[in-house]
């Protein structure tokens, strides 16, 4: 009777180790679909990671300098 017990607990144990099915599907459409062409594969990270740059905040430095640049442009423009 002990065996019983031992392989439901096994199965059990089995069952919560394995991925539902619907968290198979949420992974596969999670991840890209392979691509054969490594051109395009390049192409797709480069896009995501220009995206993800666009979002980023410019740097206070970066402004800081564009200011400057502007104070000073306009102070040899002849009025």
């Amino acid at each position: 009777m002990a065996g019983t017990g031992d392989q439901a607990f096994g199965a059990r144990k089995r069952q919560m180790n394995e991925p539902s099915g619907r968290r198979k599907a949420q992974r596969a459409a999670a991840k890209p679909p392979l691509m054969a062409d490594p051109s395009a594969q390049i192409a797709s990270k480069l896009k995501a990671l220009y995206q993800a740059l666009e979002n980023e905040p410019i740097p206070r430095q970066f402004i800081e300098l564009l200011e400057r640049l502007d104070v000073a442009e306009s102070a040899r423009l002849p009025r």
